[in-house]
């Protein structure tokens, strides 16, 4: 095995300029088990934790602490229920019946907590989605035939820094229904200082795509220098300090959310979850965050029952929002289908990228990391193309 210390001294490692050269402080850093106990393949401490908790879980089952532990990862991992029964009889895990009873406990504990959240007055919003679960079974008969579940995730996540919602605030809400008809170009103009932040992103964003893809970037001077002073120029429009999200499971629904009856189903069964009455739910403005298809689908049911019996069946209450990811895979799709353009009528289009990189996937309704690829693909190339005519440009006048 070659001398690693050797190496370095004669230069054959050279240190890599764009790396953070900050050495880690010898005290802070622990010693490795290795250094302690030579000749060890494992550490020896874990092999003796382990048998002390096996003495003691087949002497008492209530010294379970450490089998419980390992039960619950063995069953997540996939282990079967037949080599967790032989580990239980060797004191090492629990049983198979304690590691769904544990599941079950944890689960119901994470609902009280997020119930704790929706009954404590701070503002929160409720993110759902469907799960679609396929069940195939090896060999199928008429009592046992392949199946689908349909079931809906949900959680509560917490907002800081936000005055609790008033029923106030919801009539405020349901006066302005009907004024965006009466909307003008005025009401979204830009101002002048959207225009300069606009304007330093624009510029900002370019210079980042130049410094990460230009060919031969590895060999600049100080490129680690270059790229802090281009992640500086992006300006900063009124930036919130860095807080631990308060996000808590819900649970799962028997529900499938892919419609309007089933979206209806969802948010009657968080009502219910809550613990809170139809009445107090639906006094105040709740927010729910999901999908496009989701949003679509529960204004298309607030829209059929506008003149239901009371605000909790008439939807007053919901206020629907895109989550982040979603207004990122909408954009995508809306670039998509504004600057796809026809591969033989337009070589510069995104139709001859796509074909040019032997992409295949389909086009009406593309998927996000794969839509996004292409369209920083296509943009990269169309700026170091630019740079390449401004280069010889520049060069042909000398």
């Amino acid at each position: 095995m070659p001398d690693v210390s050797a190496m370095e001294d004669d230069g054959d490692w050279a240190d890599d300029p764009k790396l953070d050269s900050v050495e880690p402080d010898p005290d802070s850093v622990p010693p490795h088990w290795s250094r302690e106990y030579p000749g060890f393949a494992r550490n020896p401490v874990f092999a003796i934790l382990l048998s002390l908790s096996m003495l003691a879980f087949v002497r008492n089952r209530a010294t379970n602490v450490l089998p419980l532990l390992l039960g619950l990862f063995f069953k997540i991992s996939g282990t079967t229920s037949r080599v967790i029964q032989m580990l239980s009889n060797a004191g090492v895990c629990v049983s198979s019946d304690t590691i769904e009873r544990l599941k079950i406990r944890i689960s119901e504990d994470a609902v009280n907590l997020a119930v704790d959240l929706i009954t404590s007055g701070q503002v929160f919003f409720t993110i759902f989605d469907n799960i679609n679960i396929f069940l195939r079974k090896s060999q199928q008969r008429l009592s046992n035939t392949n199946d689908m579940i349909n079931a809906t995730n949900c959680a509560i996540i917490g907002i800081n820094n936000v005055e609790p919602l008033t029923a106030s605030d919801l009539a405020d809400k349901l006066a302005l229904r009907g004024n965006r008809s009466k909307a003008k170009p005025a009401d979204i103009l830009p101002t002048a200082e959207d225009d300069v932040v606009v304007g330093k992103s624009f510029v900002a964003l370019i210079a980042e795509m130049i410094v990460a893809y230009c060919p031969g970037n590895s060999a600049w001077e100080d490129r680690k220098d270059i790229a802090a002073g281009v992640a500086a120029m992006m300006p900063l429009d009124r930036p919130q300090a860095e807080v631990i999200t308060d996000a808590r499971p819900f649970g799962v629904f028997d529900v499938n959310e892919g419609s309007k009856k089933g979206v209806v189903k969802v948010l009657q069964s968080v009502q219910e979850r809550s613990t809170l009455s139809q009445q107090i739910w639906s006094s105040i403005t709740r927010i729910f965050v999901g999908d496009w298809f989701t949003s679509n689908n529960l204004r298309a049911a607030r829209r059929g029952r506008t003149d239901d019996v009371n605000a909790m069946e008439r939807l007053e209450y919901a206020d629907e929002l895109s989550a982040p990811w979603h207004f990122a895979l909408q954009a995508t799709h809306m670039i998509m289908r504004t600057h796809y353009g026809h591969a033989v009528e337009d070589p510069a289009s995104l139709a001859a990228h796509k074909g040019l990189l032997n992409r295949k996937w389909d086009v009406s309704k593309p998927n996000y990391a794969a839509a996004k690829a292409l369209i920083r693909h296509s943009l990269i190339a169309r700026i170091l193309h630019c740079i390449m005519y401004v280069d010889w440009f520049c060069h042909f006048r000398r």
